[in-house]
């Protein structure tokens, strides 16, 4: 599958571009029956301005899921709990956030749960992808051998040290053409 990457400051047009791409995809790659796009992000607060922009797209019609990457990851174990515990996560609390996500990212190793994902969602937007840790960036890099996936991310924002240099945003340049 194809990731798109939309980087740079503060005001230079990344969720407009993020948009536009998406929008654009979507006119050539419509979603079939049942099919929604998945929306993630680290904030509620970004959630929100994402499900508003997302709500703008014609070609979604309301098409979309749009939840943080933490309440995404802790559907997905819930889903497939039992076979989260044979992976070593039998004890995973929904408040153990990093250890939610590192399950989630590890469960979307295994080829029938990425699958079971992109039966539904074929297609991941995931907005302030600067904000992920490793393990948040494992989910999405699971869910990019399945998902085509559009990202918007600036590196000057994440206001987290350990986070620099920024993991994330060496992904993308990395797997983007």
């Amino acid at each position: 599958m194809t990731v798109r990457a939309f980087t740079g400051g503060a005001g230079c047009g990344k969720t407009h571009q993020l948009m536009q791409s998406l929008n654009d995809h979507l006119g050539t790659a419509p979603l079939g029956d049942g099919q929604k796009v998945l929306a993630l992000t680290f904030m509620h607060g970004s959630r929100r301005r994402l499900e508003e922009r997302l709500g703008q797209l014609q070609a979604l019609r309301g098409r979309t899921d749009c939840s943080t990457i933490d309440s995404f990851a802790w559907r997905l174990v819930r889903r497939w709990m039992s076979l989260a515990a044979t992976l070593g996560f039998s004890d995973v609390d929904p408040n153990q956030y990093e250890r939610v996500c590192d399950a989630a990212g590890s469960l979307l190793q295994i080829k029938e749960v990425c699958g079971w994902v992109a039966a539904t969602f074929p297609v991941l937007l995931v907005d302030e992808a600067q904000d992920m840790t490793a393990n948040r960036l494992r989910i999405v890099a699971g869910l990019a051998s399945r998902l085509e996936v559009f990202a918007a991310a600036d590196e000057f924002q994440c206001l987290k040290e350990e986070l620099r240099p920024n993991p994330a945003c060496a992904w993308l340049a990395q797997v983007c053409p």
